[in-house]
Order: structure tokens, then sequence, then C-alpha cells
């Protein structure tokens, strides 16, 4: 399996749908798989999911999923991939991020029911996909240093009794531009170096 990975510093959320569209069109000629790995200025987002929060601006998308909150300081890691099991896919990206999360803290764990990546009941990312004709899109959005006070105006996903986070927050080191560099190897590692 061949992986493009596409660096973008910022850009804005209904950009990043766009070029999301553009890239599934390029990704169904050429056969390739795309990573795209950016942060978008402050935005709330909202899945498929209906919430009503006063004064606050949501961006609809069309991830599966419910509300939550991206700026500079999350890493969003889109996965433009062409599939052929959905649950498969999502155990390759589940192992990817498992591995990548242990480097730091043995806190981490993922909970199926509240689909993400917590410490105790601190959100600390986030995962929201589609699938559609094979191929995937959207992903997961890494909480880096973002504005947490901004993020906690919401319920994360909407869930009750659980705030956001961020590796700031939890006291641990971890730059943007290095959290790529070990994602890159991860994702390659698990989709290119593990028989499907």
């Amino acid at each position: 399996m061949k992986i493009e990975f596409i660096e973008i510093e910022t850009i804005k959320y209904e950009d990043s749908l766009k070029l999301m569209d553009k890239i599934i069109d390029k990704a169904k000629k050429s056969k390739k798989n795309f990573l795209i790995f950016c942060t978008h200025p402050s935005v709330y987002t909202i899945g498929s999911d209906k919430v009503d929060y006063e004064n606050i601006k949501v961006v609809k998308s069309d991830r599966g999923g419910s509300i939550t909150y991206h700026d500079e300081g999350c890493l969003m890691v889109y996965f433009i991939f062409h599939i052929a099991s959905p649950p498969l896919f999502y155990k390759k990206v589940l192992n990817v991020f498992h591995n990548f999360f242990k480097k730091f803290s043995t806190k981490i764990y993922y909970d199926k029911k509240r689909p993400g990546f917590y410490i105790e009941n601190r959100k600390i990312a986030s995962l929201g996909f589609r699938y559609k004709n094979g191929i995937s899109k959207h992903g997961v959005s890494i909480h880096i240093n973002p504005d947490l006070k901004k993020f906690n105006l919401i319920k994360p996903c909407n869930l009750e009794g659980v705030i956001a986070t961020s590796f700031e927050k939890e006291n641990i080191d971890l730059k943007i531009k290095n959290a790529k560099k070990i994602l890159k190897e991860l994702i390659y590692e698990e989709f290119c170096k593990t028989k499907s």
C-alpha cells in the first residue's frame, strides 16, 4: 500500500472539507492513499449528531460523531484511504494510535463506548470517520496544546462527565512537528508492512 503524506500548517476547516473531496477524486484516479496532517483556526465542528449550544457557531461536517473543537493546537490526521473493510481499517488506525500514545504515557487508553483516547475522564484525542465507495474520509484529532478554555465551553463529543485535556495540560512534552514524524513511521509500519 502506497501512502502520500500531505502536510499543511493551517487551513480553514471548511477549506479542508473541499480539499479532502479533491483528494478523494485524486485517490480514485491514482489508486493511491493519502494522509493529511494539518491544523485549523479556532472552530467548533459537528458530525452526524445534533446538539444545540447558544452563542457558539458550529460548522457542519459529513463525518460521524458529535461536537468538538479544533484550533492550531490540535493536530489533525486525515485518512483518505482505499479500504475493503471499515472495521479492519479502524482496527489498524487504533493500533497506530495505541502505539503512538504509549510512547508518552501508560495512562492514555482507548474507550470504545465513548470512542476516543482518554486519561481518566479527560479526552486527549477524538476520532471521526466517513466511508463511501470504498474510501475513508476524516480521521483523528490529537490535542497537543489547544485552548482548553474554548474547548471546554462544550461537552467534548457531547459526553457527560468528560472534559478535554491536552499533552501540554498533562505535562507531556510534545511538539506537533515531532508528533507528525512519529505518526508517519507508525502509519507506514501498520499499513505498509503488515498484511491486510
